[in-house]
């Protein structure tokens, strides 16, 4: 088993991931993102729920933002010249 790992080193969960995926999935976290902070600033004042859901979406998409960016930085840096 070992062996098989060895033989294929570009086998991992990023590396499977097509780049325009990783693209399509940050374009939704900034969506997300935007949707949240307008939620937020429009209706927060009013409803504890719509800041709560508010916050929630800001911070589930920032973190999104993150992990996405550098999946993106690592499978560009492993593409094979």
């Amino acid at each position: 088993m070992a062996f098989s790992l060895v033989t294929r080193p570009y086998k991992t969960t990023i590396g499977a991931i097509p780049t325009r995926r990783i693209v399509y999935w940050l374009a939704a976290m900034v969506v997300l993102l935007v949707v949240g902070t307008i939620i937020g600033l429009i209706w927060a004042d009013t409803s504890d729920v719509a800041g709560a859901f508010a916050e929630v979406t800001n911070i589930v998409s920032g973190v999104g933002i993150v992990v996405l960016l550098i999946a993106l930085a690592v499978k560009r840096r492993r593409r094979p010249s």
